[in-house]
């Protein structure tokens, strides 16, 4: 696929690129003039992400693990006298940095072995691990307009690591070597001659000089002159006895130096991997942790995530026509019929189904009520003064009815039902997808994500039996409780592969009733339930305290705070003294997040109802799979009025004789 490139004329052969408080010599190209196109591209770091083994850092310029760095990013950032020509790059290590006033970064902690990038990177020099980079469109050191946001460099090795005065701080610095040297870099300039074949190169190593102070042994590294670079050493970062200058450059010979190929320097993965080619969709992998990862586009070069159920599309007309890519839109697409997952690939336990099962309780937390009748156990966990969470808990004999829990998990692999993966709302990197697939079906509904929403109308007949159940335990749970009982009338389905989840997060949308039902599918996993951190600690994340400190389950210090709001609404403290004791108490808490006051063990079958106008607002919830296939079907009633007007019949559906009204089915 050809790459769209914006034509300039070329310039001189060498300029000033100002980067920071420093100058270096670099290159000037146009983008026009350069050798070829990057290996593997992205326009979102979470996409790189998704697709690059050897690069999974989300934030931050290394992506290291156990010790080891496997992948590093050149991007606005890099830092004075960022250096980069066809086989060599210099750049600084990140971290301990803050932004000031104008926005840009100052080291403001040493440099040392607390720094993991710093770790990580000398890690993999000793173990001889070479490095993949990737260069962003917003570093200025290469001094060209690169095609992509993000673009896969290639290996290095890394051959120097030193120190840098920075202020009055110690920094880190690293100069990378290009692993092929027999291969000429895309980013080169397309005048510039090939590579001279290895056994025509001058390969040799910089000589060092030891410091008469403190014995610490480097070599010359800049042009003014050789320095001592242990930040022990009296004499570090001076020249002469003297600081040197601001505008230092780097030392020809330092540049030009290559040492020779090493059989022993080699990465652990491939710059660009191959996941179509071994995946298999078997039930065993079709539903895997890697079956729902990233790949790179065999036409294009372009890093895909999987946002669709049915596989990859390199562009996904529903993510609209403009997303930031300089390539002409690509028609390769993987898509595939994934094979059904028998209940016996996703469930663990000897028995699919137990006749009664046991609940866990947490003595930390709320103990419930317990019921028992023929079909389901009912466990009824009270929140005083908030609501209800009751727990459903299927048997043998539910799970195995005709259109059952069985039924319904085989049904839903067996309809298109427009699964997808959509983009956060609020995220601190964007472009990131949620860890689910998910479809809405009635009135539509927008939680962490604004999901597409098909009417009833358009629901095949496994929605409407879930629905069905949904309705009869939203029913059972609200009239337990005393209140008015409103069928709901919105479906959302998630539905998880192997090692997905969804964290902590509320359902207190101003458009939702009180009533929130959920029927979990497949693999058991664990749902729990907290109070939200401001008021766990009774102050937002900043330290500013709440309006009122409402003590609820599951607080920090909750008597010493019941405590303290009566002797203020007594009288026998004034306001000022109330707030000055609450913040007190508040620099006292360590803890950022309380504990769960509700965990559940969600089975296969299992149906959860949470109720109560103020549950949303005060609590959330999060819930965690623990084998390669779930379902989760929850619905909710949504509010007209809250809904445009074009959309409210979304919720309407016809009489169908083969499924019969959906609240008929228990």
């Amino acid at each position: 696929m050809a790459v769209k490139r914006r034509v300039t004329r070329s310039r001189a052969a060498v300029k000033r690129v100002r980067i920071d408080e420093s100058a270096v010599e670099q290159p000037v190209r146009s983008n026009y003039g350069l050798s070829g196109d990057p290996p593997a591209w992205a326009e979102f770091r979470t996409d790189l992400c998704d697709a690059l083994p050897w690069f999974r850092a989300v934030q931050g310029g290394a992506y290291h693990d156990k010790g080891l760095c496997f992948g590093w990013l050149l991007d606005a950032d890099s830092g004075p006298r960022t250096y980069i020509d066809d086989e060599i790059v210099i750049t600084r290590v990140g971290g301990g940095c803050e932004k000031d006033d104008s926005g840009n970064l100052v080291l403001r902690k040493d440099h040392d072995e607390t720094n993991r990038a710093l770790k990580s990177i000398i890690g993999s020099k000793e173990a001889g691990l070479a490095v993949g980079l990737i260069i962003g469109n917003r570093c200025p050191a290469l001094g060209v307009q690169l095609p992509h946001r993000y673009n896969v460099m290639d290996f290095f090795r890394v051959t120097h690591i030193w120190f840098e005065k920075v202020g009055k701080r110690s920094g880190a610095r690293i100069r990378f070597q290009k692993l092929d040297l027999e291969k000429k870099s895309w980013w080169a300039s397309a005048s510039s001659p090939d590579p001279l074949p290895l056994d025509q190169r001058k390969f040799f190593q910089l000589e060092s000089e030891i410091c008469k102070l403190c014995s610490f042994s480097s070599c010359r590294i800049y042009a003014q002159g050789w320095m001592c670079l242990n930040p022990q050493c009296r004499a570090f970062w001076e020249l002469d006895g003297r600081p040197p200058p601001e505008q230092l450059t780097f030392d020809p010979a330092f540049l030009k130096a290559r040492e020779p190929p090493d059989e022993n320097v080699r990465p652990q993965y491939s710059l660009v991997p191959d996941l179509l080619s071994t995946l298999e969709l078997s039930p065993d992998a079709a539903f895997s942790r890697v079956a729902w990862k990233g790949i790179v586009c065999p036409d294009c070069h372009k890093c895909i995530a999987r946002k669709r159920w049915e596989g990859w599309i390199c562009h996904d007309p529903l993510d609209g026509n403009d997303d930031g890519s300089s390539v002409t839109h690509c028609s390769f697409a993987r898509t595939f019929r994934l094979p059904v997952a028998s209940l016996r690939s996703v469930l663990t336990d000897l028995e699919i189904g137990a006749i009664q099962r046991a609940i866990r309780l947490d003595p930390k937390g709320i103990i419930p009520v317990r019921e028992v009748s023929r079909t389901y156990q009912k466990f009824t966990y009270h929140i005083p003064n908030i609501g209800t969470v009751t727990h459903f808990s299927a048997n043998r004999e539910v799970l195995n009815r005709p259109n059952g829990p069985n039924d319904l998990f085989r049904d839903l692999q067996l309809v298109n039902l427009g699964l997808r993966r959509y983009p956060l709302k609020q995220s601190v990197v964007a472009g990131t997808l949620t860890s689910h697939f998910a479809v809405n079906y009635g009135m539509p509904y927008k939680y962490v994500v604004s999901v597409d929403s098909k009417g009833f109308d358009e629901a095949p007949p496994v929605i409407m039996k879930a629905l069905g159940r949904l309705t009869w335990a939203t029913k059972q749970a609200v009239c337990a409780t005393g209140d008015e009982f409103v069928p709901p009338n919105e479906l959302l389905i998630l539905a998880y592969f192997e090692d997905m989840s969804i964290g902590y997060h509320d359902d207190g949308e101003s458009s939702l009733g009180p009533t929130i039902a959920t029927l979990s599918l497949g693999s058991k996993s664990t749902m729990r339930i907290r109070l939200k951190d401001k008021y766990f600690r009774g102050c937002s994340a900043a330290k500013k305290l709440l309006p009122e400190d409402i003590v609820l389950p599951g607080c920090e210090r909750a008597s010493e705070r019941i405590t303290l709001k009566a002797q203020y609404q007594s009288g026998k403290i004034s306001k000022k003294e109330y707030d000055a004791q609450r913040l007190s108490l508040i620099s006292s808490i360590r803890r950022k997040e309380g504990d769960p006051i509700i965990s559940l063990d969600l089975h296969h079958g299992d149906l959860v109802v949470m109720h109560g106008a103020d549950m949303q607002k005060y609590y959330e919830h999060a819930v965690k799979p623990e084998n390669k296939l779930r379902f989760a079907i929850t619905s909710r009633y949504v509010r007209p009025d809250h809904v445009p007007e074009e959309d409210r019949h979304k919720e309407e559906f016809r009489f169908d004789l083969r499924i019969g009204y959906p609240w008929q089915y228990t």
